[in-house]
């Protein structure tokens, strides 16, 4: 809070030298202009340096203040968010990327982005309305009148913007949501007729929208200080002809548009906090409960597991301890849920049994799930291993990269992947899930599309590394793709099994 209060007086003192520094500036102007033989053109000249150095001095202050704050307050908002994840789902990941990226950025940057402009610019009417009051005091009306028309614009491009907000959130999760959903299934593309991609126009005109109701707010103020400008030029009195001091009003009124602006343009700022935080808030968080399994891996049964809003019926199957797994179907089927269920990701009906041993809901600690889509932490290579081990040591790390077919990032353990240094291709993130699955060192794997993305030759390869996991462990996948030399014990066609258990509710209607 006190850095925050700070680089607000910075900003204050930013602008108020700033405003001084154009009031000060068209007095001397003026007075050169006019000024009789001996005037001390020194001493003006010297203030004049002065108020631009601090201004500036002030303004770097409070730009390299704000922003550590605003990183500072970003990083607490954000571990914030990760306590609450921890242990915890989300329905739709596009709605964690929301949060994580716009959501705990508008929060953190309010004292920036908003308080900081609205705080100088408060400090600047109010400076400018005195200055006119003591010097100028016929002339103070038309300061009331830029203050009250002022106002009245930061109220009305607030209140729009909140709507203009909401409009441009909405249109951003739909276009993400849309994005998403075309990108986990981008491997069947080829097998859509009429395949649509996602439409960006919406999320554009919102966007213009925000950025055109600022604009049209700042042009309006423009328009209001070139008729109060008008009006000083027609009335004013007679004997304020030949003062100095009537530049003053005049320049600030021709300058208005330039120190008004940037906190007009900044009233999203508020809408997209208050909207960030409000999502923050009402964030629909699922929690997992997780439970320890104190006893070797031998034998998993489910029995008539199902999961609700999909299509699938219940199932029931036993696989043990060196065997694998196929769940295989059409996209949409629901393979991937019931890996999911299987894993205690998601809530289910039905039972899992471990060695005749009923589980519970939820996740099982020694259990390993690999996404569909790998996630690559802005990090170290070493990093993004340790996720699943770490205790483990660099040897280890080396060992699973050569397992999962990395070897050749044998070398590269603390090169920084990211989009900032080395991007990973989508067959090496699938490479790379692998090798966290052998980090692991579970007993059972969940693997979701192993092989998407992959070619002949590295589907090939990472059977053979999914062959010899599962030689003293149970590995289940879920795959439309089938490499020729993975050895499968047990396959479930999901496509079959609803058309079974479509028939038989045919016959018995």
């Amino acid at each position: 809070m006190k850095s925050n209060l700070l680089a607000t007086l910075l900003a204050a003192i930013h602008v108020t030298a700033g405003l001084i520094l154009l009031i000060f500036s068209s007095w001397f102007i003026a007075a050169c202009a006019i000024a009789a033989p001996g005037f001390n053109y020194m001493l003006p000249a010297v203030v004049i340096r002065a108020l631009a150095l601090i201004r500036i001095a002030s303004g770097y202050g409070q730009m390299w203040l704000g922003h550590k704050q605003l990183l500072t307050r970003l990083a607490v908002t954000r571990l914030a968010l990760f306590q609450r994840l921890q242990n915890s789902r989300l329905p739709q990941q596009d709605a964690s990327t929301e949060a994580l990226v716009q959501h705990t950025e508008a929060v953190a940057a309010l004292w920036v982005a908003w308080i900081g402009q609205h705080a100088g610019v408060i400090l600047m009417m109010l400076i400018s309305q005195l200055t006119l009051l003591w010097l100028l005091p016929p002339m103070a009306v038309y300061g009331w009148a830029l203050l009250i028309g002022g106002t009245l614009s930061f109220g009305w491009v607030c209140i729009k913007a909140l709507r203009d907000s909401e409009e441009l959130l909405k249109q951003k999760q739909a276009f993400r949501h849309y994005s998403n959903s075309q990108l986990t299934s981008c491997s069947l593309w080829h097998l859509q007729t009429n395949l649509t991609l996602p439409d960006a126009s919406l999320m554009w005109q919102a966007q213009q929208a925000v950025q055109a109701r600022g604009d049209n707010a700042v042009w309006r103020l423009h328009l209001l200080s070139l008729m109060l400008l008008t009006s000083i030029l027609l009335q004013v009195p007679q004997a304020l002809f030949g003062q100095a001091t009537l530049l003053i009003p005049i320049m600030l009124l021709l300058s208005a548009r330039d120190w008004l602006a940037s906190p007009l343009r900044s009233q999203p700022a508020l809408a997209d906090y208050l909207n960030g935080k409000s999502q923050l808030t009402h964030l629909a968080v699922h929690k997992l409960t997780r439970q320890a399994l104190d006893i070797p891996l031998k034998e998993l049964n489910i029995h008539r597991l199902k999961v609700d809003n999909r299509p699938l019926p219940p199932v029931s199957l036993g696989i043990r301890q060196g065997q694998l797994l196929l769940l295989q179907g059409s996209s949409g089927s629901g393979k991937t849920s019931l890996l999911q269920a299987i894993y205690g990701f998601i809530p289910y009906h039905g039972e899992r049994m471990v060695n005749n041993q009923l589980l519970n809901q939820g996740l099982v600690d020694s259990w390993y799930f690999a996404e569909q889509q790998p996630t690559c932490l802005a990090g170290s290579l070493r990093d993004n291993l340790k996720i699943a081990n770490p205790q483990a040591s660099d040897e280890t790390l080396i060992e699973a990269l050569r397992r999962a077919n990395l070897s050749h990032l044998e070398d590269s353990l603390d090169s920084w992947l990211g989009d900032t240094g080395r991007r990973l291709s989508g067959g090496e993130l699938k490479r790379l899930n692998l090798a966290r699955a052998w980090l692991s060192d579970a007993p059972l794997w969940c693997l979701d599309e192993p092989f998407e993305g992959l070619d002949s030759h590295q589907q090939s390869l990472m059977a053979d590394s999914i062959n010899l996991a599962a030689k003293d462990r149970i590995v289940i996948l879920a795959s439309h793709l089938r490499p020729s030399n993975l050895n499968i014990n047990h396959k479930l066609d999901i496509d079959k099994l609803a058309e079974v258990d479509t028939s038989a509710k045919h016959k018995v209607g």
